[in-house]
């Protein structure tokens, strides 16, 4: 035999080896999950996800999981509900179970607060890992994976730059809260929707004297936490300056809990300022057009479906259940809050208002995910298969379909909404998330649930005993004064390198 050949057939089949090695080195290092990962790893889902009609926004959340887990048979992924019927009790439950390491090995999340973003001894930093590659995607690091240069990662910063909390990112233009109102009764009446404060009011009048119902506005019951939005948008379009006061540290225009809690200590932002009242002024003459029994839970019968409440409250995350619903045959748009001008206030000003409701702001999904430090102490391996699963779900691939079954689309920021949608009825249902546009004009978080959530629910409390004319302002401002008080100072002792005593 010719040696020089068999050389070459030795070389052959030498490199044959190697390579046969290399690719199973690379299948192993994606592969070796599959085979290694077994047993029990349970999430706390925010609500019944695998059961939920009309929310694509947790459906598809349900179907990635349920992929995730057929790639790992040995696994076995199970469902702990979070327990409570509205936000205020599943926030309760949350924080209850993590305080006492109870929490399942991931957490399923909406409106991440402080009380997990900065729960340092708690919950798990992902920061390193975002650094690093994702099994699931080909970017050369999972932080690469998140639309917007990672605008969801940095809208839910910790305070010592940690990254707690992992979440989809709805790429766009758009905002999460908004109005919608029933078209055909604003046709029958002949109005439009509003661009001031004072036509927003106007019309509502010419609504009530039709014999409509003009807005329905829940102060109570599983849904009395909404009119905190119009207080929001409000008080943050007419306190500008005080933003801006506040705002001291990167991400600029996103205030954190420190930067409130500073605000507030400095006498920056306080309840003396004459806006505060003004802002509640201009809730308790609005509440003329709002519902009967306004400050009880509503009735169980959707009203807006029947056609007698003409605006109501909604967000994107809601937008499926009024499009599915068989009993709504009228037409239907949305509209946001128009802002309060010189001529609806004295603080009234021309700037555009905030988007609020999640953070406002483009690139946030409202849905994320956390793993407390419980599962870190039951593992390694748990805490991979965690880690994992979130990699999994927000990877490229898994963010195209959640995009694809949302209600308004993931799309380049500043996109015509007519272009977004070629449906001119679409167009008018998703106009109110459009415009104006939230990227860049969101997310400044002037409220008290930035730092106490326990705090923002008094202030609601005592929102309705002002609404019900048992407090006057004042009454309620005296009232609350010494519970801000001690939950600034709380928060100041709970973080000491923020160096509160330089202030």
């Amino acid at each position: 035999m010719n040696s020089s050949r068999t050389a070459s057939t030795r070389t052959f089949f030498t490199l044959c080896i190697l390579l046969v090695c290399l690719m199973a080195a690379v299948v192993g290092s994606s592969a070796q999950d599959a085979t290694e990962f077994s047993g029990e790893l349970r999430i706390a889902v925010w609500g019944q996800i695998d059961q939920a009609v009309g929310r694509p926004d947790v459906t598809v959340v349900h179907d990635m999981l349920q992929q995730w887990q057929a790639m790992y048979p040995d696994v076995q992924l199970g469902y702990d509900y979070i327990g409570g019927t509205n936000v205020s009790e599943r926030f309760t439950w949350i924080n209850t179970n993590l305080l006492a390491g109870t929490l399942p090995d991931v957490v399923m999340i909406y409106f991440p607060g402080p009380d997990v973003t900065n729960a340092v001894d708690l919950v798990y930093n992902f920061a390193d890992d975002l650094q690093q590659p994702n099994p699931y995607s080909t970017n050369a690091a999972w932080r690469e994976d998140f639309p917007l240069d990672g605008l969801v990662l940095n809208q839910t910063q910790s305070s010592d730059s940690g990254n707690r909390v992992i979440g989809f990112t709805l790429s766009g233009d758009s905002g999460v809260t908004t109005y919608a109102y029933n078209q055909t009764i604003f046709d029958e009446v002949g109005i439009e929707p509003p661009t001031t404060w004072g036509e927003f009011m106007q019309i509502q009048q010419t609504l009530k004297d039709a014999g409509y119902t003009p807005f329905q506005m829940p102060t109570a019951g599983s849904l009395g936490w909404v009119w905190n939005w119009a207080e929001w948008i409000i008080r943050e379009q007419l306190m500008e300056d005080v933003i801006s006061a506040c705002d001291i540290e990167e991400p600029r225009n996103l205030l954190n809990d420190k930067e409130v809690v500073r605000c507030i200590a400095t006498g920056t932002f306080t309840l003396q300022d004459p806006r505060m009242a003004e802002t509640w002024e201009l809730l308790q003459q609005w509440s003329q057009y709002w519902q009967e029994d306004f400050l009880a839970p509503p009735p169980d019968v959707d009203l807006f479906a029947q056609g007698e409440v003409a605006i109501i409250n909604t967000m994107n995350l809601w937008l499926g259940q009024i499009a599915a619903n068989p009993n709504i045959t009228f037409d239907w748009g949305t509209f946001y809050q128009p802002p309060v001008t010189a001529a609806d206030s004295e603080f009234g000003n021309d700037l555009l208002p905030r988007r609020v409701g999640n953070l406002g702001q483009a690139g946030s999904g409202s849905v994320y995910f956390f793993i407390p430090n419980t599962t870190v102490d039951r593992g390694p391996e748990r805490l991979a298969m965690a880690r994992d699963l979130i990699q999994y779900v927000t990877a490229p691939d898994q963010l195209a379909q959640w995009c694809s079954q949302q209600p308004i689309p993931c799309y380049e920021p500043g996109t015509p909404i007519e272009e977004v949608y070629t449906d001119p009825v679409m167009v008018e249902r998703m106009r109110g998330f459009f415009e104006p546009g939230a990227y860049n004009n969101g997310g400044a978080s002037l409220n008290w649930a930035t730092f106490d959530r326990a705090l923002d629910a008094e202030w609601s409390r005592l929102f309705v005993e002002y609404m019900s004319g048992s407090m006057t302002i004042e009454e309620v401002f005296a009232e609350f004064q010494p519970l801000l008080d001690d939950s600034v100072q709380r928060a100041i002792s709970a973080h000491p390198e923020w160096g509160a005593d330089s202030w």
